[in-house]
């Protein structure tokens, strides 16, 4: 858009005002037209627009401003004292200015044949401000078409307007047909309108997908609050969410949670209704999201990782099984069997011995992403959040895995604390509460198409039914002789064969507190200023344990 400096628009407000009073007090006619050239041209100097364009906007503008409302076509030309048949002329020029976004339109009660005798008329409120302080007109003003994400927060914009009654609720219904009319090259709204016949329903929807992309939950009894007036219909739409018969939750889209009374529960986006809203953006989504922990393998650090042969031969075949040949030709395999196709597998031993830098490596090395899941997040205070949060990421990461190139690892860590034993018989709510979460997991293990991978440092407090859904179980011990020389050698360059050889005797010590011994020296070094000694060195290895001996003798509890 064309725009005047500031200074040229100091009149403008003025020019405005002289062409509606001149509009109102003659008869429209070509003679008024002419009269009014050169102010007419001011308006379209300003605008960068059309003389035409100019003409029904200034009388818009001026109604607007003085009669403080929206007009329809019959109001205009009740104003100019004109026919229908000539204010039908400038059909084009009021399309034109409503898509340079100078115009807004709204949908009336009224019907008519005539689809553009249908709608009340505006001036963008940019727009008015500008005039209002001598301001040119942004150059942003006309924008390109929005997005999905814009539109639903357009649609829960009017919803705020509706609920603090600056709107009916039929009229905001009206509003987000037009603004369904004005972005049909929306897949989703085309989606939406085709699937939902009822625009309540679509309004709902659309709310419910702005409070996904703001990370907020749809409490049934707030939205419908916001968006109904009436009480009556409020309860009405209630009924049909809590008994399951809401033309969404039909479509499979949402679904309720903690639905006990409506005035508790709360509206859940399926895998379905996700696919349907972010589409190809569902994986960026989830990458940005705050609770989301997805680790891409360019962002592993490569670590060498020393076990004894046996350990190395179950790792090695895992890894295999992961490269993505194998694992593609394994999973037509396995379906043409009438088997899962997913990869459930458990790692499982004492602490600090390498099970999740394993996981880390078997990403890095077979190119896939890890979600991690964080299990303190999963076992929410709250009764019911803790189900709803289990089921999040299972849907989660079937959305990852649709649009991933490479299906990534679900990595459950310390998955003793969700995956233990059931409990039996008058459990406490809290049990019931996570024998429901070990439900869904095990349900969840039983469809997964993707690769599971859990760590456990207490495998005998796993529950049996978790046991015959892993795949592989592959048990990681403390490393032999000859893998903890290699660590420490590996971790400290300036030991000999033979200190890595006593240390590796003196010490049963697992990856991981080799690992912190090495930090413990990185520190004194820095500290001190030189290589601790081997006398340091042994040292900082007696204080590594809580027990009184640090030695291979047996701990006795």
């Amino acid at each position: 858009m064309e725009t005047t400096s500031t200074n040229s628009t100091i009149t403008i407000f003025r020019t405005l005002n002289s062409i509606g009073k001149k509009f109102k007090s003659k008869k429209y006619s070509d003679k008024l037209i002419n009269e009014l050239q050169v102010e007419l041209q001011e308006v379209s100097d300003y605008l960068g627009v059309t003389i035409r364009e100019a003409i029904i906007f200034s009388i818009i503008f001026w109604l607007n401003s003085n009669e403080l409302g929206h007009f329809d076509a019959l109001d205009i030309s009740r104003f100019l004292q004109c026919d229908m048949i000539e204010f039908l002329s400038y059909k084009l020029e009021i399309e034109q200015l409503i898509q340079k976004k100078i115009l807004t339109k709204g949908r009336i009660h009224r019907k008519n044949k005539y689809k553009f005798l249908n709608y009340y008329y505006g001036v963008n409120s940019i727009i008015t401000d500008s005039i209002l302080s001598n301001e040119s007109i942004p150059n942003t003003m006309i924008s390109e078409n929005i997005d999905i994400y814009q539109f639903v927060e357009t649609v829960s914009d009017l919803i705020q307007k509706r609920n603090g009654d600056f709107l009916t609720t039929h009229e905001l219904f009206e509003e987000v047909k037009v603004l369904e009319e004005e972005n049909q090259h929306l897949a989703m709204v085309m989606q939406v309108n085709k699937s939902v016949k009822e625009i309540e329903d679509r309004t709902l929807w659309y709310e419910i997908c702005f409070d996904l992309i703001r990370s907020e939950k749809s409490n049934v009894n707030i939205i419908l609050s916001e968006i109904y007036q009436r009480v009556q219909f409020r309860l009405k739409k209630s009924k049909e969410l809590i008994d399951g018969k809401h033309k969404l939750i039909e479509l499979g889209w949402i679904e309720l949670e903690n639905g006990g009374f409506f005035s508790d529960a709360e509206i859940t986006m399926t895998e379905k209704g996700r696919d349907l809203f972010l589409s190809e953006d569902a994986s960026l989504y989830l990458k940005m999201g705050k609770d989301k922990k997805l680790i891409t393998p360019n962002n592993i650090v490569p670590k060498s990782l020393y076990f004894d042969q046996n350990l190395e031969s179950h790792l090695s075949f895992i890894r295999q099984s992961l490269d993505e040949s194998s694992f593609v030709n394994l999973q037509n395999r396995l379906e043409s069997k009438g088997l899962p196709r997913g990869m459930s597998v458990i790692f499982y031993g004492s602490p600090g011995t390498g099970k999740t830098e394993s996981v880390y490596q078997l990403a890095r090395q077979t190119g896939r992403s890890i979600m991690h899941v964080d299990i303190s997040q999963s076992k929410s205070m709250w009764f019911g959040e803790s189900e709803k949060r289990i089921k999040e990421i299972f849907m989660n990461y079937k959305t990852l895995c649709k649009s991933e190139g490479l299906k990534p690892i679900l990595l459950f860590n310390e998955a003793d604390a969700i995956f233990g034993k059931r409990k039996q018989g008058n459990a406490s709510n809290v049990d019931q509460t996570e024998n429901t979460i070990q439900n869904i997991i095990l349900e969840e293990m039983e469809k997964l198409e993707g690769i599971l991978i859990a760590t456990t440092n207490l495998n005998q407090n796993l529950d049996a039914a978790f046991e015959r859904r892993f795949l592989f179980k592959v048990k990681f011990e403390n490393p032999s002789l000859e893998a903890k020389q290699k660590i420490w050698m590996s971790k400290l360059e300036t030991l000999t064969d033979i200190d890595a050889m006593k240390l590796a005797t003196d010490y049963s010590f697992s990856g991981g507190e080799i690992e912190n011994i090495v930090r413990k020296v990185t520190i004194d070094e820095v500290l001190n200023g030189e290589i601790p000694d081997m006398q340091q060195l042994i040292g900082h290895c007696n204080n590594e344990k809580f027990a009184s001996s640090s030695t291979n003798k047996r701990l006795g509890f």
